[in-house]
């Protein structure tokens, strides 16, 4: 499989590393967390792997820019996706997502008076969740997680970049480990994103038969009443 990814990405990148992975960690879900181990595989790169300390400064930079992008666009791109007819459907759901994933964060500031203080818990909260290097936490949901809960772009910006350096810098330590092949943290990696969006499917899935079920029986206890007034 490191073959395969090995030419595929020298096709694309050539023998340059760094912007390979500074682009890499722009994509939504592998973000830095996937980057850094990239960059540093030696399996994939041969003689032109970044250090793991130079993988961590590409991918920060790179995640760090779509927090920024993201941070100033989020709401103009929100709205255009629930006004436009085909995408209406996408925006609603990631709307439920984030609302579901901002009640533990306001729960924790729903009795705060002071109002300082509770929009240093919201920060608290995001850095928190996007600080854990794992799939589905990075930059994209944790900057849109935050402009959801009500932070401003400063706050979001802030919150956000710190946390993303955190998980970088553990990523990197967990690397460290695998200093000789790298390659193994980046499929472990992969294979948690995958097992994450397997499970997001299969949840999906389930909440839409429940959602369907829930509607025929609520169609039916109408029937029944409708019959009873008729007979009555």
């Amino acid at each position: 499989m490191s073959a395969w990814l090995k030419a595929l990405f020298v096709s694309i990148f050539g023998s340059h590393s760094g912007l390979a992975t500074f682009f890499i960690s722009m994509i939504p879900i592998v973000e830095l967390r996937g980057a850094i181990p990239f960059g540093a595989a030696s399996s994939l790169w041969g003689e032109n792997a970044l250090s793991l300390w130079a993988s961590f400064g590409y991918s920060l930079l790179g995640s760090s820019l779509v927090c920024v992008f993201l941070t100033f666009v989020f709401w103009y791109l929100f709205n255009f996706l629930k006004k436009t007819k085909g995408l209406k459907k996408i925006a609603n759901w990631f709307e439920t997502k984030l609302k579901n994933k901002s009640k533990n964060i306001n729960k924790k500031t729903a009795t705060e008076t002071d109002k300082k203080r509770a929009v240093w818990l919201k920060m608290f909260g995001v850095f928190c969740f996007v600080a854990v290097p794992l799939p589905l936490t990075g930059v994209w949901t944790g900057t849109c997680l935050a402009l959801f809960v009500g932070l401003s772009k400063l706050q979001t910006m802030g919150a956000v970049l710190t946390g993303n350096l955190i998980a970088g810098i553990l990523m990197t330590i967990i690397s460290y480990f695998f200093a000789d092949n790298t390659i193994i943290v980046l499929y472990v990696f992969l294979g948690l994103v995958a097992l994450f969006v397997l499970i997001g499917i299969i949840k999906l899935i389930v909440d839409r038969c429940k959602s369907k079920k829930q509607n025929v029986e609520e169609t039916e206890i109408s029937e029944n009443i409708e019959q009873s007034n008729v007979q009555k």
